[in-house]
Formats: C-alpha cells, sequence, structure tokens
C-alpha cells in the first residue's frame, strides 16, 4: 500500500480528469504519467461503474425539476436530436447489445458511459444487463485507449 501514496497527487488528478473530460483523457494521463497499470485500470473500471447508477437514478427520476436532472434530461434531447446528424450513432443503435457495448467503449467524442446509459435507458435494458454491457464496454475501452497510447509511443520512438 505504500506504492500507492507515492501516486496519491496523480490519483487525484486522474479522478478530477476522469469526472469531467472522461475515460479516455484520464487513462491517457495515467499512461502518459507512468503510472501503473494495476493501478489506473481498476480506478477506471470503478468510476465508471459508479457513474451508471448515478445516471440511471437521474434518467428515471427525470421529471424532478433539480438542476443535475434538467442537465443530464437536456444532455439526452441533444443526444436524441443529434441522432440523425450522426450516421455512425443510428448504426451502433441498431446493432443492440453489441451496439451499446460499442458505444460506452469507443473513444469518440459523443460516446462513452453517459450516452451509453441514455441509450440503455431508452432500449430499456435491465439494470443488471445495462450494467453488465456497459462495464464490458469500460473494460474493452481502456483496452482501446492502451493501444492506441502505445501506438503514440511507439510513433514517437521514431524520432
Amino acid at each position: 500500500m505504500e506504492w500507492i501514496a507515492g501516486y496519491w497527487k496523480l490519483i487525484v488528478l486522474f479522478t478530477v480528469i476522469h469526472f469531467t473530460l472522461g475515460r479516455s483523457f484520464s487513462v491517457l494521463f495515467a499512461i502518459f504519467n507512468q503510472m501503473p497499470v494495476f493501478l489506473y485500470f481498476p480506478l477506471a473500471l470503478a468510476y465508471d461503474y459508479v457513474q451508471i447508477p448515478v445516471y440511471g437514478i437521474i434518467l428515471e427520476h427525470s421529471s424532478r425539476s433539480v438542476f443535475p436532472v434538467r442537465w443530464l434530461k437536456n444532455k439526452s434531447d441533444d443526444f436524441l436530436s443529434h441522432l440523425d446528424e450522426r450516421p455512425i450513432l443510428k448504426k451502433v443503435m441498431a446493432l443492440g447489445n453489441v451496439g451499446l457495448i460499442l458505444l460506452s467503449a469507443l473513444p469518440i467524442r459523443g460516446f462513452g458511459i453517459l450516452s451509453g446509459s441514455i441509450v440503455s435507458f431508452f432500449l430499456r435494458k435491465g439494470k443488471f444487463e445495462g450494467t453488465l454491457l456497459l462495464m464490458i464496454g469500460s473494460f474493452i475501452g481502456i483496452f482501446i485507449i492502451m493501444g492506441i497510447a502505445k501506438g503514440i509511443f511507439k510513433i514517437l520512438s521514431f524520432f
């Protein structure tokens, strides 16, 4: 446990980045700052796991006019209104469970746990099924980002 204490500043920054900018940026931050994979991988999964029920509760109680609920409702309305403008998003949603996994996994703007939670809610997935699909996507998404970072390091090593 002493080695974790040496990374406390990076963990705090990782947490702030994860909840503000998302999983892609937080994992890239961890990789670029050479945090151990055994530290940032479970943290990213845990943070994504915490977000799922929070977004689910907010979506279930979306009739109330509390600020976070209004914000998430506006976000989901924007998501659905821009669905026609993003053909890739429409195709992903048409894939069902696989699409939900891809939606939560791909490190593309507009994809992620929030979008996956919204789509899971509108597809009427149960709490267990939706959480399982989103966590599989999160797990795959972390590996995708790790691969991208490894590719960036390989390209930079040529210079």
